[in-house]
């Protein structure tokens, strides 16, 4: 299917709450403020929220589950059909109950799959689990990446709100007029659910103490559905304990972190009261709001709260411990203070982005996980292209043609002739004076080999981004628009990987694309079975480790690795790949630069596996080096299972080869002619292995004897 890189990226979201919580607002804040995506929401309680995406014009599905984490695996099966019929680029889970949802859906359909983590619910049961289900995971803050247990989580916080807050005269005339007169004391607000584990009751047990005689405390929030009752609980405490007549119930505040200078300091006193319970605050949105306006914070000590104080802009107290509350309020019973840690706040939130450049950053990651780099942007680089050529003869012809019609004003083509003894040099040649300004030939005067090919065209190329291809491709018309695509996302890319198909019309050629080479079908639409079969075996598209005939790299890139290396016969181009991600670069896959390459017979791709094995052998691939030799042990243990592994050995080799080819004889079984097809994938599989093998232990054993 050949569709318009730039076009939007179509997301499902899965969202599970009906109230406009901060997950909610996150949600609906970053989908105004980008146009690159379409999205549908698949939401799982109706409320407030539904009304709030249909105003905005988003397609909504209501799919109601129950409360509790047991029922949230029922949907699961409705939303993969779901998933199937709608076929969105990727699926976005926001929270943990969301994906609980989306990610078994996702798997089972078919699709990459985001999870936005916005707290520490169910961190110690759930949070490895999700996060290695998820294609990427993007988190409010870092501390909310770090029960994952991944290196790749993405900070994606809360934007800063498109207005600037209140100043303290207004938001006390706001209230004023609202009935709600705020006095000369001080007033330390909360804003938040009415739940437990808010520690809404440590802040009234504070105003008991006498360190904290002089202070009021102001309440905005309502019961939440998950613990009716609640304020009838804290407003029995607060009698209790004398201080009833110092609490002020405001209930629900439209746009309560705008009116926060109307206090004289915010508590997030977030405790853990339940298993079930997250214990701490993720990014704690009332305290940065709360900082914004220039009040100082008193916030439960570890975690995003306290660390953005950094000591100045408030102070630090343990969980549940209204003594240390009632501390912090007389720390701050002098103006002087409050006013010296409210400019504090405000300094240390200064640089925090806004909702165009946190937009931008979602809609990146879930863009790259897509395999759609770029979608909804103008791009606008200037590319070179390079194609390195021996005795290729009439494919350079038909490869030029294709590069012509795919070409900007400013784009060139760099065909660099590595010694041909044909006449391939002449016709490059003749094509270049056709197309002056668009078409360039280098000719080395000997065969140097396609590293040495590589670096050549690099050296020539005028332009700072430099694409790959070879002759004998037949290129999607898109192929070069979607690598450009690629480098106008936001951060820009170094390396970007294309994706090829593999032609051919013998039935050995379909077993050969089924068994040896990964599926452009399957990286846009990864199952359970893609993803278990690529991590176990690999043979699947990798952003660093692309085929040379198409990919894209920055010079900078280029120049900080070194270049190709010359002296690989074969993988030149996996090596370099592999040392631009190590080198901490970002890499990216575009799936819809696309290409077809046509393989040989079956001898030549024989010839050619040697070829890689003998590269593997002589590259620094860790991954690929314990592969190759995981391949060669397993060949030379078979026999030995079949004939002296008695029962329980020949079905464990059984066993392993039903795993091994498991992927292939699925793709062999919706191709033409599939039962012969299906009957040829072992022989070809074997032929792989075998030749990948001999070539690896013969480079192996040459390097020994060298040294």
């Amino acid at each position: 299917m050949v569709r318009d890189p730039a076009a939007r990226l179509r997301v499902l979201v899965v969202t599970p709450y009906a109230t406009v919580g901060g997950a909610e607002s996150w949600l609906l804040r970053l989908l105004d403020a980008t146009t690159r995506l379409e999205p549908e929401v698949v939401l799982l309680q109706d409320g407030p929220m539904r009304g709030e995406l249909e105003r905005r014009g988003i397609p909504v599905t209501l799919h109601p589950v129950g409360r509790r984490v047991l029922d949230l695996a029922a949907p699961s099966a409705w939303l993969a059909a779901e998933i199937r019929r709608r076929r969105p680029d990727v699926v976005l889970g926001n929270g943990v109950k969301a994906q609980l949802v989306a990610a078994p859906a996702a798997w089972i359909a078919g699709a990459p799959v985001v999870w936005a983590k916005h707290d520490h619910s169910y961190d110690a049961q759930l949070a490895v689990a999700l996060g290695r289900m998820s294609d990427a995971v993007v988190a409010a803050v870092e501390e909310l990446g770090e029960p994952v247990h991944r290196e790749d989580v993405v900070v994606v916080p809360p934007p800063r709100p498109p207005r600037e807050p209140a100043t303290r005269k207004e938001a006390r005339a706001w209230f004023a007029d609202r009935g709600v007169a705020l006095g000369d004391e001080p007033v330390v607000a909360m804003a938040t659910r009415l739940v437990p584990y808010k520690g809404v009751d440590d802040a009234i047990a504070a105003l008991a103490r006498p360190a904290a005689a002089q202070w009021r405390l102001a309440v905005l929030g309502a019961d939440d559905a998950s613990s009716p009752g609640e304020q009838r609980r804290l407003q029995r405490l607060a009698s209790t304990l004398g201080v009833g007549e110092r609490v002020h119930w405001l209930g629900s505040v439209p746009q309560a972190g705008h009116l926060l200078a109307a206090f004289d300091a915010l508590a997030v006193l977030t405790k853990s009261v339940g298993p079930r319970d997250p214990g701490k605050e993720g990014f704690g949105t009332s305290a940065f709001e709360a900082m914004l306006a220039g009040i100082p914070v008193v916030g439960v000590d570890g975690g995003a709260v306290t660390r953005r104080l950094d000591g100045r802009a408030g102070i630090a107290v343990p969980p549940g411990d209204p003594d240390a509350v009632a501390d912090a309020l007389g720390r701050l019973n002098d103006p002087a203070v409050r006013a010296g840690a409210g400019a504090a706040a405000r300094e240390l939130v200064a640089d925090h982005p806004g909702e165009a450049a946190v937009a931008d950053r979602l809609a990146a990651v879930l863009a790259a996980v897509a395999a759609r780099p770029g979608a909804g942007l103008v791009a606008s680089h200037s590319v070179s292209v390079v194609v390195p050529v021996y005795n290729e003869g009439a494919g350079v012809d038909r490869i030029l043609d294709q590069l012509l019609s795919q070409l900007r004003a400013e784009d060139e083509v760099v065909v660099v002739d590595d010694g041909s003894t044909d006449d391939t040099g002449q016709r490059a040649d003749r094509l270049a004076t056709a197309a002056p300004g668009q078409i360039r030939v280098v000719h080395r005067g000997r065969n140097g080999g396609v590293g040495a090919a590589r670096n050549t065209g690099v050296a020539a190329a005028r332009h700072e981004i430099v694409a790959f291809t070879d002759a004998g491709c037949l290129l999607q018309p898109t192929w070069l628009a979607a690598l450009r695509q690629a480098f106008a996302e936001s951060p820009q890319p170094d390396f970007v990987a294309g994706v090829y198909h593999v032609s051919g019309e013998r039935v050995l050629d379909t077993a050969m694309a089924v068994s040896c080479y990964p599926d452009v079908d399957e990286l846009r639409r990864p199952d359970w079975l893609v993803r278990v079969y690529g991590r176990a075996f690999g043979r699947v598209f990798s952003a660093d480790r692309p085929a040379g005939r198409s990919l894209a790299f920055t010079r900078e890139a280029y120049t900080a690795v070194g270049g190709f290396r010359e002296d690989m016969a074969a993988t030149e181009d996996v090596d370099f790949s592999t040392a631009v991600a190590r080198s901490g670069r970002r890499c990216v896959i575009a799936a819809d630069a696309d290409l077809e390459w046509e393989q040989g017979s079956l001898a030549g791709s024989a010839r050619m596996y040697v070829k890689y094995g003998r590269g593997d052998a002589r590259s620094d691939d860790r991954p690929v080096l314990v592969r190759d030799a995981a391949r060669a042990l397993a060949y030379a243990a078979a026999p030995l299972l079949a004939v002296r592994g008695g029962r329980w050995g020949r079905r464990a080799l059984v066993m392993a080869g039903s795993a091994y080819l498991s992927l292939p004889l699925r793709r062999a079984a919706h191709r033409p002619r599939p039962a012969r097809v299906m009957l040829a994938v072992p022989v070809t599989v074997a032929v792989k292995d075998v030749a990948k093998v001999w070539g690896f232990a013969a480079e192996h054993m040459r390097g020994r004897a060298g040294r």
